[in-house]
């Protein structure tokens, strides 16, 4: 792919950064503050969603070959289909499984079609500060996103704060057709279990499982601390841009030395300090200033998980994106059914945070090799 392939993909993802963080950060807010559902019944939408999105990745590696032209704008579709659900839907039992299914469409539909031409455009020497640099584009926009989402939503409302975001997000799909011709049309990908390994398997629940306490707990922390949208916007701001220069620096080091697994670990472990400084928070301060050393200690560890994975699958990389795609919602939804579970017999979110820890020590597993699998079949 030439130099306007990869800046079409950084627009994209800037603006579906921007689109999602600005409104999605708010969906289990709305559904707990303003729709009546316990706190752990809120995930319930994310955890069906994820459910969903293994079964779709299944079907992708099991077609012939896929249009990722056509599988990006289906998945931003369903994304604008999500947050119009919340605009009419106001039964929360209904919303939270229609939003599901639109979840479990948009995830993998829009994300193994994207992460396969970020694949594509690297090699070795430079997959570790490509990667870097593109997932450094959320942080970057979660810094100034979900700030003015609660804006949106303090001074207006949230029908305002929704209808943005489908602007945000149709104007990402305009985007992908403007770049059409660009994106590689027919490409196939296929799930290889023995090809991954066994540790890589682990480190990917793993990291999986992680991003669901994460994603999740992360905001019923929050709302326990503040049950205003403009400073829940506003906490959410403060995290991950620093965190978003270091992991393109380390990964141009990781390019150089080509030892992505010490980076890999190194954030994983570093990360477990950071949990336990979550679960003694005892103010929106506290809290604010443990979950911003969170995002910077665990910042890199997708980017490492991913590079090596890659680096495994050189002369095949849409297995790897399509494996570790697998792998991940099966460890999101884990830990999401878990987290669900314990909230709703007894324990705070800060207490179900320290389940953070044992999926960290999972992500320390990620092994690299120096021979490449060969092409499947």
């Amino acid at each position: 792919m030439d130099r306007r392939a990869f800046v079409g993909l950084v627009i994209i993802n800037l603006l579906l950064a921007f689109g999602n963080t600005f409104a999605a950060s708010f969906n289990m807010i709305y559904l707990i503050k303003h729709l009546g559902l316990k706190p752990w019944q809120a995930p319930a939408y994310e955890l069906i969603g994820f459910f969903i999105a293994i079964f779709v990745s299944v079907w992708m590696s099991r077609r012939s070959h896929i249009d990722p032209r056509n599988m990006l704008i289906f998945g931003l579709g369903s994304l604008i289909a999500e947050f119009t659900l919340f605009l009419v839907v106001k039964d929360p039992v209904v919303l939270s499984l229609l939003v599901g299914v639109a979840f479990g469409l948009y995830y993998p539909m829009f994300w193994n079609p994207c992460n396969v031409l970020m694949a594509q455009m690297t090699k070795k020497d430079d997959r570790g500060v490509t990667y870097g640099a593109i997932f450094f584009l959320w942080p970057l926009a979660t810094f100034i996103a979900p700030f003015i989402g609660g804006l949106v939503i303090g001074y207006f409302s949230y029908q305002l704060l929704y209808l943005i975001g489908i602007a945000l997000i149709f104007v990402t799909a305009l985007t992908v057709v403007a770049y059409r011709n660009y994106i590689p049309k027919d490409q196939v990908m296929r799930i290889r279990i023995d090809a991954i390994g066994k540790r890589n398997i682990a480190a990917l629940i793993g990291e999986g499982g992680f991003e669901g306490v994460f994603w999740i707990d992360i905001v019923l922390v929050t709302y326990l601390f503040s049950q205003s949208e403009v400073e829940i916007g506003a906490v959410f701001s403060l995290f991950g841009l620093a965190a978003g220069i270091m992991g393109i620096i380390l990964g141009r080091v990781s390019d150089r030395i080509q030892n992505r697994q010490f980076f890999s670990s190194l954030s994983a472990l570093a990360s477990i300090p950071c949990v336990v400084m979550i679960f003694f928070s005892k103010s929106l301060e506290e809290f604010a200033l443990a979950n911003g050393l969170l995002e910077f200690a665990s910042f890199v560890l997708p980017v490492f998980i991913f590079a090596i994975l890659t680096d495994r699958f050189e002369q095949a990389k849409n297995d790897s994106v399509v494996g570790r795609e697998f792998f991940l919602d099966i460890g999101r939804s884990i830990s999401i059914a878990t987290l669900m579970v314990l909230v709703m017999s007894g324990l705070t979110p800060q207490q179900v945070f320290l389940m953070a820890i044992p999926f960290l020590l999972l992500g320390t597993l990620a092994h690299e090799e120096r021979k490449t699998p060969s092409v499947a079949g």
